[in-house]
């Protein structure tokens, strides 16, 4: 460990769930370096998020501010020579904002694991991840500072929000960011029919667009919560953390679980839910990305390369009603 680390700086802009792990590894990184001032350049609405991190210092960039917004940062960050930055996003805008901050040593994903050029704008490269996960993967770049330990659920200050809900509640975040993401809501329906048969109050979750709450008014019964769209994203936490389990297919929420230590069943066919499911329950998962990506490439997944995403338009579709029950049966007993 460099005792000589002073200033961290940390570039993850998005998304939801990505921020997400990487508060997991700067999480580690302030409990290794405790006098170390970290400052986190990251988007308006993940902002949120990173904010309840203590001491923390959070600098927002909104990526609709384009070059100006980047030249603004630089005047913003002109008086600080950072010791360190971890550049932890795999996205071209994302590395070009690096170039604002004046760092010593630079260090990105390892060169195998670089996309959209990544390489060219760090000098130095993490460690070999010890999972495909990509938490893992931002781990192995604040490994080259001697992080090697996590913990979860972190220790965070959250609003005082009961929102009326019973003592015992269960959620369900039916919508991803993306469309092709999102269960049927048949399966849906099923599952708070499930519920309510097992005497489980339902929560809905997620964020303010039309189309979610649209798919949240299709779910409505005597048994069900509506709050899509009526949290800011630490309140959401304070429901997540008190809920018993959370459904969720890939996307914000399911993650967010993970930070406050509520179980996960995440939903998967895109993405390879061992790289990007639930960190701590990765055993919960209900996944047909298996069979559909051996189905499209004609291989094997582990002969796949990391990232390799199922394209079919109806993947989500495979998942069945029955599937997802058995798997929410053995969290509610």
């Amino acid at each position: 460990m460099d005792q000589t680390i002073e200033n961290i700086a940390v570039v993850r802009l998005s998304a939801i769930g990505d921020v997400c792990h990487a508060m997991v590894v700067v999480a580690a990184l302030q409990k290794r370096y405790p006098t170390a001032q970290i400052t986190w350049i990251t988007g308006p609405v993940e902002a949120q998020l990173v904010q309840l991190l203590p001491n923390v210092k959070v600098q927002v960039y909104d990526k609709k501010s384009g070059l100006g917004g980047m030249l603004a940062l630089r005047k913003a960050l002109a008086g600080i020579q950072f010791d360190v930055l971890l550049h932890l996003q795999w996205s071209l805008r994302a590395s070009l904002l690096t170039k604002m901050v004046r760092a010593k040593c630079r260090i990105g994903f390892k060169k195998a694991y670089s996309r959209e050029k990544q390489h060219w704008f760090v000098n130095e490269f993490g460690d070999e991840p010890r999972s495909p996960h990509v938490l893992d993967s931002f781990l192995a770049i604040a490994a080259k500072l001697g992080v090697t330990d996590l913990t979860l659920p972190l220790s965070l200050t959250l609003p005082d929000e009961s929102y009326g809900l019973p003592e015992r509640y269960v959620v369900i975040n039916p919508c991803a960011s993306k469309v092709e993401r999102n269960w049927s809501i048949e399966g849906y329906q099923a599952v708070v029919d499930w519920c309510r048969n097992k005497g489980l109050h339902v929560v809905l979750t997620g964020g303010p667009s039309a189309s979610e709450k649209a798919i949240a008014e299709q779910l409505l019964a005597a048994n069900v919560t509506n709050l899509v769209g009526q949290t800011r994203l630490a309140e959401m936490l304070t429901v997540l953390k008190r809920a018993t389990w959370v459904l969720s297919p890939d996307t914000g929420p399911a993650h967010m679980a993970t930070l406050v230590g509520t179980p996960v069943v995440g939903l998967y066919a895109h993405s390879n839910p061992k790289r990007t499911g639930p960190y701590c329950d990765l055993d919960k998962v209900v996944s047909v990305y298996e069979q559909l990506a051996e189905k499209e490439y004609g291989k094997p997944v582990n002969d796949l390369p990391w990232a390799s995403r199922v394209h079919d338009p109806d993947a989500m579709q495979h998942i069945s009603a029955e599937q997802v029950i058995a798997q929410l049966a053995l969290l509610s007993n």
